[in-house]
């Protein structure tokens, strides 16, 4: 099995598991808001977060059956973060991925309450799923990523920028490591968590985050500033910020960085190609 088809059947078991998961738990909840929270997280995502939570528990020995309600509790909390980050309060987008975002196909208020419902519904299923200490950390690696210390001081703070118009390099890299990278470095350690991991792992799988999601945050940069180089022009990044020629040269840095983690470990195969099909 070549590395598409691999990850392919990875997106797979990730969205079955979501979509039963839903049907059995939620199924006689109210249709719009049972659909509303299907159609914002099924709805084809790369499933990046939950593909790294998996396979890092992998890699370190641990178990894809014990890290696969993490990886989807993950995927929930993503899908709610991206229904907020529509809404008109906060990032006013009408598209998502090709389609139309949450609350503009089932209404504003049906787009905070999906996105209430879809939160919870994260850890309801990480709950459930808790069964020892390690079970335990990782439900609060995620819930300090998702918090105030992680996701929404993130999106304050992205408030503030589009408020003010005002931010430099050290602001921007604060907004990126809190709003985009806290969930791909709950992820990462989520899995390792799992594995029941030692002290020196964790803190290689910490670095590790780190530059991955520095690297991820720049080639997203990169392709919005392709995709769209009148809107994103001005817009606070880091290729704005730096300059093509410096921010690739961060970006390769990271990815570089990320890369000479991987192979320290053995199993990382799929991890590695991963990261390639990403960066490369």
């Amino acid at each position: 099995m070549n590395f598409k088809e691999a990850y392919s059947k990875k997106i797979e078991l990730i969205d079955n598991y979501i979509t039963i998961h839903l049907d059995s738990k939620y199924g006689e909840v109210s249709p719009e808001l049972a659909e509303a929270m299907k159609y914002s997280v099924l709805n084809g995502g790369k499933r990046l977060r939950s593909i790294l939570c998996i396979e890092i528990c992998q890699m370190l020995g641990g178990s894809v059956a014990r890290a696969l309600p993490f990886a989807a509790a993950i995927e929930m909390i993503h899908a709610y973060s991206l229904v907020h980050d529509d809404l008109p309060a906060m990032d006013n987008s009408d598209m998502r991925r090709g389609m139309p975002s949450c609350h503009k196909k089932y209404g504003e208020a049906m787009g905070i309450l999906c996105g209430d419902a879809l939160l919870n519904a994260a850890y309801e299923l990480i709950s459930e799923s808790c069964e020892d200490a390690s079970t335990v950390e990782a439900l609060f690696c995620i819930a300090s990523a998702a918090g105030a210390q992680g996701m929404i001081d993130g999106q304050v703070i992205d408030l503030n920028v589009a408020a003010t118009n005002e931010c430099d390099l050290k602001l921007l890299t604060k907004l990126i490591e809190l709003k985009t990278m806290a969930l791909i470095r709950a992820s990462i350690l989520t899995g390792a968590c799992i594995a029941n991991c030692d002290e020196k792992i964790m803190g290689d799988m910490n670095e590790f985050a780190y530059h991955l999601g520095l690297a991820f945050q720049v080639r997203d940069d990169f392709e919005d500033i392709d995709e769209d180089s009148a809107e994103c022009g001005d817009s606070p990044n880091f290729v704005n910020f730096l300059g093509a020629s410096k921010a690739k040269e961060m970006l390769e840095t990271h990815a570089s960085s990320s890369a000479n983690i991987l192979k320290k470990y053995e199993n990382s195969e799929f991890l590695s190609q991963l990261h390639s099909f990403l960066f490369d």
